[in-house]
């Protein structure tokens, strides 16, 4: 695999492995493999190295946010009945704009640099792994790191299966450039087990705020066991006749009770809770209390590298970056997730709002001041993503944060995902009236208790399809944080709900009829980079490309 194998600990790693109040200590200015990994300021330092990989700016040079930074929004988010991107101003960057109209290749550097930041987070793992067991420090402590590095492995392991299939194995930080791809089996089987050393060795909660603990562990088994008993349910990639990343594998009947075993142990356990309101989960001004819901979080903002969310590039209410804190507009949402919400859902009127106007009046929240965008016109037409939001730009850049960057804390994963995978793993062990109890609290919460206004929505929300109404429940509250396209996929409903979006005209309307014509059923998994297969001749390409 090409170059997998990079002095990571001797670069980005360690030369800049800061990150906000991940770690306080400075990194070291010059190091080597010979005189690293002897301290336990050393094992400090490369275990931040590895969670440097959620928001690093690059990965030893390589891209311009690899990971939830910006890009993994869009391999995550667009090309579905969430996100699209404006075809004006992402056409002037292909890599992007084919990330949303489907017309990606393997040449697509976006995709190469996901794909390598995800590796190089795995090497950073290996080397924890493998080195910090022999340093002398507290056995509590180097017990957590290790575990921590076990946990993040499986992340990155998870990724590179949901993304690209089966891939090439590197569970050592000495990498054979020339391994083949990994079958999927094998690619979940270790992020599995990464997964379960984590869980059985994290403590409840980690003693750096922001980290990893047992519940996120437990969690993302959940995730793990969800995604392969429905790819094996619902047939996924049969028809592609790919045996590598086949799930006739799978035993799903024992993998939903894994599930449920799982969420049970995080949703009665973790001591996670659903905050309120909604959207203080999605602002710096409240990010401490939105921790009582996240159980993981890419940390953002000043300190160590400076490394920011791009907010600019993503979607959220535009404007001027400058003057009101707006985005530029390139990833807008479509109909169908806007009209998937009631009237008297909560979350529909704090996830979409129009554009901020120049003269857009404020609010103040902890100090805090954030403009309120425009009513959404009738026609869609200023439609935005109003959950991610940032302060005056002015007072941020007294801080010392440029215009463009975000500093709000980007959740990947909280207790209201916890409380939706709980439901489907008891509708699929049988419970569907336990399973309907659970959609009740997300919905209590999106309603601000208002009990009237919970019966409307289950009203209106109620389908005889358990699952269909479950899903349409996951955009509603998961809308835009990185689990549609995944969901779409297991379920075995992507290609169908591409071909039955609204070609109907509302900004960014023009490039849907593009994004539909030009899916194809393999592209549920993306294409493996050229320039790795033209440096690896054992690895082959994805069907289709």
């Amino acid at each position: 695999m090409k170059k997998i194998i990079y002095s990571y600990f001797a670069l980005v790693l360690l030369l800049n492995a800061g990150c906000k109040k991940f770690l306080k200590e400075q990194p070291y200015s010059v190091v080597s493999t010979e005189n690293f990994y002897k301290t336990p300021a050393d094992a400090e330092l490369a275990i931040t190295g590895v969670y440097d990989i959620l928001n690093s700016p690059d990965v030893q040079g390589q891209g311009n946010q690899p990971m939830w930074g910006r890009s993994m929004e869009y391999l995550t988010s667009m090309g579905c009945d969430e996100l699209i991107g404006d075809p004006g101003l992402l056409s002037t960057d292909v890599n992007f704009l084919a990330l949303s109209n489907y017309t990606y290749t393997s040449e697509n550097t976006l995709l190469w640099y996901t794909y390598f930041a995800l590796y190089a987070g795995i090497n950073r793992a290996n080397l924890i792994i493998e080195r910090v067991p022999a340093i002398s420090m507290d056995a509590t402590r180097k017990k957590t790191i290790v575990a921590e590095a076990y946990f993040m492995r499986g992340l990155f392991y998870s990724y590179l299966g949901w993304l690209w299939g089966g891939v090439p194995l590197a569970d050592s930080s000495i990498v054979d450039s020339k391994s083949p791809r990994a079958t999927m089996k094998e690619i979940m089987d270790r992020a599995e087990f990464n997964f379960k050393y984590a869980y059985n060795n994290l403590p409840a909660r980690n003693t750096i705020t922001g980290r990893v603990n047992k519940y996120t562990a437990a969690a993302f088994l959940t995730k793990l066991y969800l995604y392969i008993a429905s790819c094996k349910e619902n047939n996924v990639g049969q028809g592609l006749n790919f045996p590598l990343n086949s799930f006739d594998w799978v035993d799903k009947d024992s993998a939903y009770q894994l599930a449920l075993q799982y969420a049970k142990d995080a949703y009665s356990n973790s001591g996670y809770k659903l905050i309120r309101p909604f959207n203080y989960l999605f602002l710096a001004a409240t990010e401490t209390t939105a921790r009582d819901e996240h159980m993981m979080i890419v940390q953002a903002g000043a300190g160590g590298n400076q490394e920011y969310i791009v907010f600019t590039y993503l979607a959220g209410p535009t404007g001027n970056a400058t003057v009101n804190s707006g985005t530029y507009g390139w990833v807008r949402p479509v109909k169908e997730g806007y009209l998937r919400f009631n009237t008297n859902d909560g979350r529909r009127a704090l996830s979409f709002s129009g554009s901020i106007p120049s003269n857009a009046a404020s609010t103040v929240i902890n100090g805090y001041t954030y403009y309120t965008p425009a009513a959404i016109a009738t026609n869609l037409s200023n439609i935005c993503i109003n959950k991610w939001r940032e302060d005056d730009p002015v007072s941020k850049r007294n801080r010392g944060i440029p215009s463009w960057a975000g500093e709000t804390d980007y959740g990947i994963l909280r207790f209201a995902d916890i409380i939706l995978m709980y439901a489907e793993a008891r509708f699929k062990t049988g419970d569907e009236a336990g399973a309907r109890s659970l959609l009740r609290e997300i919905r209590l919460r999106a309603c601000n208790d208002n009990v009237t206004q919970v019966n409307a929505i289950t009203t209106a929300y109620l389908k005889t399809d358990f699952m269909q109404e479950l899903l349409d429940e996951r955009s509603r509250e998961l809308l835009c944080e990185g689990w549609r396209r995944f969901d779409l996929i297991r379920t075995n409903k992507l290609q169908t709900v591409v071909a039955g979006l609204d070609e109907a005209v509302m900004f960014p309307r023009e490039d849907v009829p593009s994004l539909k014509s030009n899916f194809k059923p393999y592209k549920i998994w993306y294409p493996i980079p050229s320039r790795d297969l033209a440096t690896n001749p054992n690895l082959i390409q994805n069907p289709g490309y």
